[in-house]
């Protein structure tokens, strides 16, 4: 694992991280969704988080020895349905293309955890895509377990 730095996000890395955001698709999104409103989407939320900063989130960037951008990790202060209690979510974590395998993602992951914790929330949760295998993989080895499980029938077309 190469040596990497993980910093808060700036006004600068705008440019870079809205049109990486689209990697989050990149596995194969069901068919009923259509990437580009999903990609849409994904980089309106991003570019909210990255406009307004509060203490309740934080968008964090890593970069490699020679600052170049590896990718980043979005995370928020969020309330449990069921017990109202406040937790950090991952919203979104995303690697370059040309970082991936170096331990980037576990980079973005331990520093989402350490901003949780230094909160005092008691769990991390994050959502992600059932056939995003990769990134399944990567958080159940960081101690992730499935919690629900949701389900979508489409009705019509």
């Amino acid at each position: 694992m190469a040596p990497m730095t993980v910093r808060p996000a700036i006004a600068a890395d705008r440019a870079w991280i809205l049109p990486l955001s689209a990697r989050l698709h990149a596995f194969g999104p069901p068919t009923f969704r259509p990437r580009d409103r999903m990609d849409a989407a994904v980089a309106a939320w991003i570019d909210e988080a990255l406009q307004s900063r509060g203490e309740n989130r934080i968008v964090l960037v890593a970069e490699d020895e020679e600052r170049r951008p590896a990718g980043f990790i979005y995370v928020h202060e969020a309330a449990d349905f069921f017990t109202g209690e406040t937790h950090g979510h991952v919203s979104d974590v995303v690697v370059a293309a040309g970082a991936e395998g170096g331990g980037v993602g576990r980079t973005l992951m331990a520093a989402g955890e350490e901003w949780s914790r230094a909160r005092g929330h008691r769990l991390l949760t994050l959502n992600v895509f059932e056939k995003n295998v990769r990134a399944r993989t990567l958080y159940e080895k960081l101690g992730f377990e499935s919690d629900t499980s949701k389900m979508v029938k489409v009705l019509r077309r």
